[in-house]
């Protein structure tokens, strides 16, 4: 008996010490390090990697909203035989409850909002940066910051969106549109001021161009300009615009000058390819295709032609019945940089801004149309004798050629202007006269909804 009580002493002890010592310590993955590490007393390195985090999140957006927005516009047309939801979803002949074909226009960038407060949130907490540093930091975010929330709110329109989302677990409330959008409008001012207090240059290094508090500030106001002209606010979009980097001085009229603005920037593996490049010409089942009404209503002679590359071997796919004939030809390598905002939008703003704002005028509205005119090979357009409703008719379809597949402005422009049919949107599947199959766009906003959020959270 006793022999048996020490072995099963010595059996404990062991035990004992073979589970002391088996003992692991917690291991920070070094790709996921807590946010514990920068929300206080984080270091100008921790810093500085969350602006490149937030230039790297800064650009997700870009493809869903060019392909979707695109695709409702019939702009492109997404030849992704790898999954029909695309198709089917995008064209509305299909009906998909899921939050498959759209999420990168809504989660995405939230995902940048998030890096964004995060980034606003360590430099609140840390003594590592003096007052103009951390106004620059904090005049960046803002300012992406509420470029990203107009994204999820093009797409959600009228069912608002949620603006402060700093407590992902206890969100505000989702707010309607017009709400949201001031709400965004006024974060950008927030920023302006920051960037005026930013001193003479920042304390990290941007990618995308415009690397000064000086210049930053022209994004920012060319950002504010179409946020003011998606709230009809024409004054303020020409107030916004004087303080951009808009350059109304294009003569001669070169495609360079148009193309001025911030870009995101694109690399090969471990980063991110440009997403809109597709090798051209070669055989495939993955490529967005320009839609065929792009081709058919170029007006002759037009320079934007060149945005157009006709496949000598055309795409099918069962799902879209016309064959892909024409790709994006405005990509030369996959790592080749995208405008996010260019004067030629900024342009085309003014256009619009001065035809409807009070104290604007049509001639200076036809002064600016034809800048964009005049520089892709057309003719003056007269606005003599035009109404106001006809000249916005002009500006619209050279918005349409300008800022085609650049994130779908085209859909954006036709829903906040009340053009949503058949007359400004070419919803056949087959070219010819008359159509051998027509879908009605019986979808023209992403079927996503948080309505049944707080019911269930």
């Amino acid at each position: 008996m006793k022999l048996i009580m020490k072995l099963k002493l010595i059996y404990i002890l062991t035990l004992s010490l073979v589970l002391t010592n088996c003992q692991v310590e917690t291991v920070v993955d070094p790709d996921n390090p807590p946010l514990s590490g920068v929300l206080n007393n984080a270091t100008k390195a921790q810093l500085r990697s969350l602006v490149t985090g937030l230039e790297a999140r800064h650009r997700d957006y870009f493809a869903n909203a060019t392909q979707m927005f695109g695709s409702f516009a019939r702009e492109v047309a997404p030849f992704f035989q790898s999954d029909p939801r695309f198709a089917g979803d995008w064209f509305g002949t299909t009906t998909y409850p899921d939050f498959f074909s759209s999420d990168g226009t809504y989660l995405n960038p939230y995902l940048a909002v998030k890096q964004a407060n995060t980034l606003i949130q360590s430099v609140e907490n840390t003594a590592s940066v003096d007052a103009s540093e951390a106004a620059g930091y904090v005049g960046f975010a803002k300012t992406i910051k509420a470029y990203q929330l107009l994204w999820p709110l093009m797409q959600q329109y009228q069912n608002g969106i949620r603006i402060d989302v700093e407590d992902p677990l206890n969100p505000g409330p989702i707010e309607d549109f017009d709400t949201a959008l001031q709400a965004i409008r006024s974060l950008l001012d927030e920023a302006k001021t920051d960037l005026q207090n930013a001193g003479s240059s920042f304390d990290f290094t941007l990618t995308m161009g415009f690397s000064t508090p000086a210049d930053f500030l022209k994004v920012n106001r060319a950002i504010a300009a179409r946020a003011a002209l998606y709230a009809e606010d024409y004054a303020g979009a020409l107030t916004a615009l004087s303080e951009s980097f808009m350059d109304l001085n294009v003569t001669p009229a070169t495609s360079a000058k148009m193309n001025i603005g911030p870009v995101h920037v694109y690399g090969n593996s471990p980063d991110v390819n440009n997403p809109l490049f597709y090798v051209r010409d070669v055989p495939t089942n993955t490529i967005l295709i320009v839609y065929p009404a792009m081709i058919d209503d170029l007006l002759p002679g037009d320079a934007r032609a060149s945005k157009f590359f006709l496949r000598t071997n055309p795409v099918t796919y069962s799902a879209i019945p016309f064959e892909g004939e024409y790709q994006d030809n405005r990509w030369n390598t996959n790592v080749d940089p995208i405008p996010f905002i260019r004067n030629e939008e900024l342009i085309l703003i003014y256009a619009e801004a001065q035809l409807l704002a009070p104290a604007g005028t049509n001639d200076e509205a036809g002064n600016a149309i034809n800048i964009v005119r005049n520089t892709w090979g057309l003719a003056d357009y007269d606005v003599t004798g035009k109404t106001d409703d006809q000249i916005l008719e002009e500006i619209l379809f050279q918005r349409r050629y300008s800022l085609w597949a650049e994130a779908g402005h085209r859909w954006i422009d036709l829903r906040r202007t009340g053009r949503l049919d058949t007359d400004h949107v070419n919803v056949t599947y087959d070219r010819g006269d008359p159509p051998s199959s027509e879908v009605l766009i019986t979808q023209v906003s992403p079927r996503i909804s948080e309505t049944s959020w707080d019911e269930n959270n």
